[in-house]
């Protein structure tokens, strides 16, 4: 599907621009960079469970605060993924028991 000639003008060229999706087009998502079904990415779920242990490791070792009182606003923004139409900003700082080990690092 990437390098259908009938989907593309010069399918072997290099245009990221090509793959850019704005609210105007109707002909749904060309991209998919992990592909689908036999030929998916062998590595999609290891990279699955490194983000969510990213994640955990984050979420246990800081306390976390939001930067203003206003709530955080969770509006979604028309994408490939779930993108936020404002970026979260937040204060980060490690609790007592992490500071001291990470002071040791």
């Amino acid at each position: 599907m990437q390098r259908d000639p009938e989907m593309w003008e010069e399918p072997n060229r290099f245009e990221p621009e090509r793959f850019e999706v704005t609210l105007e087009e109707k002909e749904g998502v060309k991209f998919i960079p992990f592909g689908m079904g036999r030929r998916a990415c062998p590595g999609s779920t290891m990279g699955m469970r490194a983000i969510m242990l990213a994640m955990a490791g984050l979420i246990q070792c800081f306390e976390w605060e939001r930067t203003g009182q206003e709530m955080v606003d969770m509006t979604p923004v028309v994408s490939m993924s779930m993108v936020k139409a404002q970026p979260l900003e937040a204060f980060c700082k490690p609790y007592g028991s992490m500071a001291n080990l990470f002071s040791q690092l």
